[in-house]
Protein backbone atom coordinates (compact mmCIF):
# COMPACT_ATOMS: atom_id res chain seq x y z
CA UNK A 1 0.00 0.00 0.00
CA UNK A 2 1.26 3.56 -0.96
CA UNK A 3 0.42 6.63 -0.20
CA UNK A 4 1.84 10.01 -2.19
CA UNK A 5 3.56 12.11 0.40
CA UNK A 6 4.01 15.04 -2.18
CA UNK A 7 1.62 17.16 -0.66
CA UNK A 8 2.60 16.93 2.96
CA UNK A 9 6.68 17.36 2.06
CA UNK A 10 6.26 20.37 0.11
CA UNK A 11 7.67 23.20 1.29
CA UNK A 12 4.27 25.22 1.33
CA UNK A 13 2.71 22.64 3.83
CA UNK A 14 6.32 23.25 6.40
CA UNK A 15 5.31 27.09 5.96
CA UNK A 16 1.55 26.53 6.71
CA UNK A 17 2.93 24.42 9.77
CA UNK A 18 5.11 27.13 10.85
CA UNK A 19 2.52 29.43 10.07
CA UNK A 20 0.22 27.70 12.31
CA UNK A 21 2.51 28.47 15.04
CA UNK A 22 2.64 31.88 14.13
CA UNK A 23 -1.04 32.28 14.49
CA UNK A 24 -0.10 31.29 18.00
CA UNK A 25 2.41 33.45 18.69
CA UNK A 26 -0.05 36.59 17.89
CA UNK A 27 -2.57 35.14 19.60
CA UNK A 28 -0.70 34.87 22.75
CA UNK A 29 0.25 38.64 22.33
CA UNK A 30 -3.31 39.36 22.31
CA UNK A 31 -4.24 37.40 25.28
CA UNK A 32 -1.73 38.66 27.38
CA UNK A 33 -3.01 41.67 26.72
CA UNK A 34 -6.40 41.06 27.99
CA UNK A 35 -5.34 39.49 31.14
CA UNK A 36 -6.39 40.53 34.70
CA UNK A 37 -3.90 42.79 36.75
CA UNK A 38 -3.46 39.54 39.31
CA UNK A 39 -2.53 37.30 36.11
CA UNK A 40 -0.15 39.33 35.20
CA UNK A 41 1.76 39.86 38.45
CA UNK A 42 1.71 36.24 38.76
CA UNK A 43 3.63 35.96 35.36
CA UNK A 44 5.83 38.62 36.33
CA UNK A 45 6.86 36.77 39.59
CA UNK A 46 7.34 33.40 37.19
CA UNK A 47 9.43 35.70 34.93
CA UNK A 48 11.69 37.12 38.01
CA UNK A 49 12.10 33.21 38.90
CA UNK A 50 13.34 32.73 35.60
CA UNK A 51 15.31 35.21 34.99
CA UNK A 52 16.89 34.23 38.77
CA UNK A 53 18.06 30.89 37.72
CA UNK A 54 19.54 31.94 34.36
CA UNK A 55 21.62 35.01 36.44
CA UNK A 56 22.56 32.18 38.96
CA UNK A 57 23.54 30.14 36.47
CA UNK A 58 21.90 26.98 37.31
CA UNK A 59 22.40 24.92 34.45
CA UNK A 60 20.98 21.49 35.55
CA UNK A 61 17.52 23.87 36.15
CA UNK A 62 17.82 25.94 32.67
CA UNK A 63 18.98 22.27 31.06
CA UNK A 64 15.26 21.13 32.59
CA UNK A 65 13.44 23.57 32.28
CA UNK A 66 14.14 24.31 28.79
CA UNK A 67 14.27 20.63 27.32
CA UNK A 68 11.40 19.27 29.34
CA UNK A 69 8.71 22.10 27.89
CA UNK A 70 9.58 21.00 24.50
CA UNK A 71 10.13 17.59 25.15
CA UNK A 72 6.39 17.54 26.17
CA UNK A 73 5.04 18.96 23.04
CA UNK A 74 6.87 16.75 20.80
CA UNK A 75 5.74 13.95 22.78
CA UNK A 76 2.12 15.06 21.94
CA UNK A 77 2.88 14.93 18.70
CA UNK A 78 4.50 11.84 18.68
CA UNK A 79 1.01 10.44 20.48
CA UNK A 80 -0.99 12.40 17.74
CA UNK A 81 0.66 10.14 14.80
CA UNK A 82 -0.52 7.06 15.80
CA UNK A 83 -4.45 8.10 15.56
CA UNK A 84 -6.45 8.18 12.29
CA UNK A 85 -7.47 11.47 13.61
CA UNK A 86 -4.37 12.63 15.13
CA UNK A 87 -4.35 15.86 12.62
CA UNK A 88 -5.76 18.45 14.66
CA UNK A 89 -4.07 17.18 17.80
CA UNK A 90 0.03 17.81 15.94
CA UNK A 91 -1.54 21.25 14.86
CA UNK A 92 -3.32 22.83 18.29
CA UNK A 93 0.06 22.08 19.43
CA UNK A 94 2.02 23.61 17.90
CA UNK A 95 -0.87 26.50 17.81
CA UNK A 96 -0.15 26.50 21.83
CA UNK A 97 3.66 26.42 21.72
CA UNK A 98 3.56 29.41 19.20
CA UNK A 99 0.75 31.10 22.02
CA UNK A 100 3.19 30.35 25.40
CA UNK A 101 5.87 32.21 22.92
CA UNK A 102 3.46 35.05 22.69
CA UNK A 103 2.78 35.41 26.18
CA UNK A 104 6.35 35.32 27.32
CA UNK A 105 7.49 38.04 24.45
CA UNK A 106 4.88 40.13 25.79
CA UNK A 107 5.81 39.67 29.26
CA UNK A 108 9.34 40.78 28.76
CA UNK A 109 8.18 43.70 26.57
CA UNK A 110 5.60 44.72 29.61
CA UNK A 111 8.05 44.31 32.22
CA UNK A 112 11.22 46.02 30.40
CA UNK A 113 9.74 47.80 27.20
CA UNK A 114 12.08 48.22 24.57
CA UNK A 115 14.94 46.66 26.48
CA UNK A 116 12.83 44.04 26.62
CA UNK A 117 13.11 43.40 22.60
CA UNK A 118 16.77 42.70 22.90
CA UNK A 119 16.50 40.44 26.43
CA UNK A 120 13.99 38.33 24.25
CA UNK A 121 16.10 37.84 21.00
CA UNK A 122 18.89 37.30 23.85
CA UNK A 123 17.25 34.67 25.96
CA UNK A 124 14.34 33.44 24.57
CA UNK A 125 14.38 33.63 20.72
CA UNK A 126 17.68 31.08 20.10
CA UNK A 127 15.82 28.40 21.70
CA UNK A 128 12.45 29.19 20.64
CA UNK A 129 12.89 29.54 16.77
CA UNK A 130 14.80 25.61 16.83
CA UNK A 131 12.26 24.22 18.91
CA UNK A 132 9.56 25.56 17.04
CA UNK A 133 11.15 24.45 13.53
CA UNK A 134 11.74 20.98 15.11
CA UNK A 135 8.33 21.35 16.49
CA UNK A 136 6.92 21.52 13.17
CA UNK A 137 9.00 18.87 11.10
CA UNK A 138 7.31 16.75 13.72
CA UNK A 139 4.31 18.19 12.90
CA UNK A 140 4.64 17.17 9.29
CA UNK A 141 5.60 13.46 9.94
CA UNK A 142 2.61 13.42 12.60
CA UNK A 143 -0.13 14.18 9.96
CA UNK A 144 1.74 11.88 7.78
CA UNK A 145 1.62 9.01 9.27
CA UNK A 146 -1.76 9.92 11.05
CA UNK A 147 -3.19 9.77 7.19
CA UNK A 148 -1.67 6.65 6.41
CA UNK A 149 -3.57 5.22 9.89
CA UNK A 150 -6.52 6.62 8.17
CA UNK A 151 -5.71 5.43 4.63
CA UNK A 152 -5.14 2.37 6.53
CA UNK A 153 -8.31 1.47 8.82
CA UNK A 154 -10.49 2.38 5.32
CA UNK A 155 -8.60 -0.01 3.38
CA UNK A 156 -9.98 -3.30 2.25
CA UNK A 157 -6.83 -4.65 1.56
CA UNK A 158 -4.34 -4.71 4.26
CA UNK A 159 -1.65 -6.90 2.95
CA UNK A 160 1.46 -5.05 4.52
CA UNK A 161 1.91 -3.19 7.63
CA UNK A 162 3.47 -0.16 8.90
CA UNK A 163 5.86 -1.56 10.56
CA UNK A 164 9.03 -0.30 9.11
CA UNK A 165 7.03 3.23 8.48
CA UNK A 166 6.96 3.33 12.29
CA UNK A 167 10.24 2.56 13.01
CA UNK A 168 11.40 5.40 10.60
CA UNK A 169 8.66 7.61 12.34
CA UNK A 170 10.35 6.95 15.66
CA UNK A 171 14.08 7.03 14.66
CA UNK A 172 13.01 10.90 12.81
CA UNK A 173 11.75 12.04 16.67
CA UNK A 174 14.60 10.43 18.62
CA UNK A 175 16.61 13.10 16.46
CA UNK A 176 14.05 15.73 17.06
CA UNK A 177 14.78 15.08 20.45
CA UNK A 178 18.28 15.34 20.23
CA UNK A 179 17.93 18.60 18.25
CA UNK A 180 16.06 19.97 20.87
CA UNK A 181 18.96 18.44 23.75
CA UNK A 182 21.38 20.46 21.62
CA UNK A 183 18.99 23.08 21.54
CA UNK A 184 18.78 23.14 25.47
CA UNK A 185 22.38 23.31 25.82
CA UNK A 186 22.84 26.19 23.80
CA UNK A 187 20.73 27.57 26.42
CA UNK A 188 22.63 27.05 28.90
CA UNK A 189 25.29 28.65 27.09
CA UNK A 190 23.59 31.61 26.42
CA UNK A 191 22.43 32.26 30.18
CA UNK A 192 26.85 31.91 31.10
CA UNK A 193 26.95 34.51 28.43
CA UNK A 194 24.49 37.09 28.92
CA UNK A 195 24.36 36.60 33.14
CA UNK A 196 24.07 40.08 34.33
CA UNK A 197 22.87 41.73 31.63
CA UNK A 198 19.23 41.26 32.47
CA UNK A 199 17.78 43.12 35.98
CA UNK A 200 15.89 40.56 38.08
Amino acid sequence: MRIRKVGIYTGKFYAGLLCVLLAGVLLGSLFYGSMSADTVRSLNSVQAGFLSVRQNLDFSKILLKTLSSSTAFLFVIFASGFCAVGQPAAAAALALRGLGLGVVLSQMYSAYGLHGMLYSALLIAPNGLICSFALALGAREAICLSNRYAVYTLSDRQENGLRETVRLYCTKFLVLEAVLAVSAGADCLIARLTKGLVPV
